[in-house]
């Protein structure tokens, strides 16, 4: 009865065997799978960053709106040769932002 479950066994572990993963599987997984996990933090950190920059983006005031700057121009004089009078001074008009 020992003989017949030995044989069994055996014939069990011959066809198990063969299957089974070498060193050289067993790296080439590892390296496989190191390079996926280096890929994906690299990934992550860019996509990371684009998401900090572009909320950077979206939470910096606005800047100020520039003063409009109007020139008064003097009526225009027939030719005489009276000196011509000073500029007024500068208009300055400050408009604000629009608000949204």
């Amino acid at each position: 009865m020992d003989s017949d479950r030995q044989i069994a066994l055996e014939a069990r572990f011959d066809a198990i065997v063969p299957t089974l993963a070498t060193k050289a599987d067993v790296e080439a997984l590892r390296a496989d799978i190191h390079k996926w996990m280096v890929g994906s933090m690299i990934g992550l950190f860019i996509g990371f960053g684009g998401l900090a920059a572009a909320l950077a983006q979206l939470i910096k005031p606005p800047q100020p709106a520039a003063p409009v700057v109007v020139q008064a121009q003097p009526a225009s004089q027939p030719a005489q040769a009276l000196p011509q009078p000073q500029l007024p001074a500068t208009i300055i008009i400050n408009i604000p932002p629009l608000q949204k």
